[in-house]
């Protein structure tokens, strides 16, 4: 669950609202000192996240010739490609171990 940040409201304050702009424009965050110690940072803000909540991933849109090179390519293998021996050679090599013995 993320926690919401308490906010503060900077536009009545002329310098901070001026330094604030400055880190958004250099996309670079700053540390704010006070006698030579860092006491706070001020970060550029992540963007924000697409309406629908996702992650901003938007699949191209499918062209009928695509779909149809898809298609075309179900049981390419089935003439290449033996089933039962590749079942029995996958199981046969589950009981092989492949890793080296451990010497202790």
């Amino acid at each position: 669950m993320v926690r919401e940040l308490e906010r503060t409201e900077i536009s009545e304050i002329a310098d901070l609202a001026q330094l604030v702009d400055e880190v958004r424009a250099s996309g670079r965050p700053r540390a704010l000192t006070r006698n030579g110690e860092a006491v706070a940072e001020i970060r550029p803000a992540a963007p924000r996240k697409a309406a629908s909540g996702g992650r901003g991933f938007k699949p191209k849109p499918r062209k009928a010739a695509d779909v149809e090179a898809f298609l075309s390519a179900a049981g390419g293998w089935k003439d290449i490609v033996d089933v039962d021996q590749f079942l029995k050679d996958n199981a046969e090599s589950r009981h092989i171990s492949s890793r080296p013995p451990v010497q202790l």
